[in-house]
């Protein structure tokens, strides 16, 4: 379910267009998204770092949007990016 969302997100498609690429019924492409979304606002404040990383400092937010930082980044500004 979250690949065929994922894709989705990636394909650049319609949610009907990929329904029918994909051969699914587009209320089910709908309730899958809708899930995920939820579950997404069930955990706003997790955020993955990983540290220390080679180039840097490594966030990775739950949508997938990665940042690299240097390693000398000030932590007042790792805080001010980790708000949501």
């Amino acid at each position: 379910m979250t690949a065929i969302v994922t894709n989705w997100l990636e394909s650049g498609l319609t949610q009907i267009e990929f329904a029918r690429t994909h051969d699914l019924k587009i209320a089910t492409l709908r309730y899958w998204i809708a899930k995920r979304r939820k579950s997404q606002i069930q955990h706003p404040d997790f955020i993955q770092i990983a540290e220390p990383f080679a180039q840097g400092i490594l966030i990775r937010y739950p949508h997938g949007v990665e940042m690299i930082l240097p390693v000398q980044t000030p932590v007042s500004m790792i805080r001010s990016l980790l708000q949501l």
